[in-house]
């Protein structure tokens, strides 16, 4: 059985925090020793879920998210964000609807600004909100699995190869997943994927620094320009119709891992010594970056000194047309 304080056992926590099991310890079950047949499982430890559900809970985020909760309802999975009146990202994330709660899935400290933030304007409606970080895990899969067969819980497809499985924290993930095998793998692999992707979670301190666009959401189809008035939407839409947003998100990656830790240190300059954005996230040298403008060179550096190269790398966005 695979709860929160048995993974705790089996693993340990990286230099950035995402959770990294321990292969070796005695305490591995074989349920969780790497064969062909098993399904690669990760634990988002940096991730919370939020239910939201009640009579009114589909008027009351239809007002506030940036998504159309037409498309949600309908299955699968969508990006969204919740905005100030500004048009800033107070919070972005996965989420899915099971036919009764709206489950939404991001960072931890995310996850508590945004509800206090909905918490806010929901007083006129009859909606609950209810942050999960105690009594639900969040983990991540490279397997997609059929929902019927997920005993407890709620489970939604992210991507042709990804899956996000949110269980009851008290419950087995074996017990869960209809004794489907697991393989624990780092939650490090999650994040680079992430990357890869271009996919950005608002998080730190960056709470309403970033217009949605600045983060490639709507690249993502993570804003609705159909689907009427929300928090933010005349700034987010006025950028979208009006004018070219000048920050852009992008991925470049190291070509040494020695340059992981200067990354840290949240610049990225090119090769005048100028500053060009700020470094979002960084994983072992693969890196998300917001820049100014939308033709970055090719080649940049940590350093304003021309020390630890970059290499501009494709998103699979990235040939997309605006939505």
């Amino acid at each position: 059985m695979v709860s929160r304080s048995i993974l705790e056992q089996l693993g340990d926590y990286d230099i950035w925090g995402d959770y990294q099991p321990n292969t070796a310890s005695p305490a591995t079950t074989n349920a969780h020793q790497a064969t062909a047949d098993n399904v690669k499982t990760c634990w988002l430890n940096q991730f919370s879920a939020l239910k939201i559900y009640g009579p009114d809970a589909e008027r009351f985020l239809q007002g506030q998210l940036t998504c159309n909760l037409n498309d949600v309802n309908k299955g699968g999975s969508h990006y969204g964000a919740c905005c100030s009146a500004k048009g800033r990202v107070v919070a972005n994330f996965h989420m899915s609807f099971d036919g009764e709660v709206y489950w939404l899935v991001l960072p931890s400290k995310s996850a508590e600004i945004l509800d206090k933030h909905l918490q806010k304007y929901k007083v006129f409606f009859k909606a609950t909100i209810e942050n999960c970080r105690q009594s639900h895990l969040v983990m991540g899969q490279w397997q997609t699995i059929p929902e019927t067969q997920i005993k407890q819980g709620h489970c939604f497809i992210i991507s042709d190869h990804r899956q996000i499985v949110i269980i009851p924290a008290e419950e087995s993930q074996t017990d869960a997943l209809d004794d489907n095998a697991i393989t624990l793998v780092p939650t490090l692999e999650w994040q680079l994927d992430n990357i890869k992707e271009g996919i950005y979670f608002v998080d730190n301190d960056q709470h309403e620094q970033w217009i949605p666009q600045h983060i490639n959401w709507h690249r993502l189809e993570g804003i609705s320009f159909n689907k009427g008035c929300y928090t933010g939407q005349e700034i987010i839409a006025r950028l979208q119709y009006l004018g070219k947003a000048k920050k852009a998100l992008y991925h470049y990656s190291a070509t040494s891992l020695e340059a992981a830790p200067i990354a840290n240190n949240g610049q990225i300059f090119d090769k005048e010594g100028k500053n060009q954005g700020e470094i979002l996230l960084q994983r072992n040298g693969e890196i998300l970056a917001v820049l100014n403008g939308e033709n970055p060179d090719s080649c940049l550096y940590l350093t304003d000194s021309q020390e630890f190269p970059l290499t501009l790398q494709n998103l699979p966005y990235t040939d997309k047309k605006d939505a």
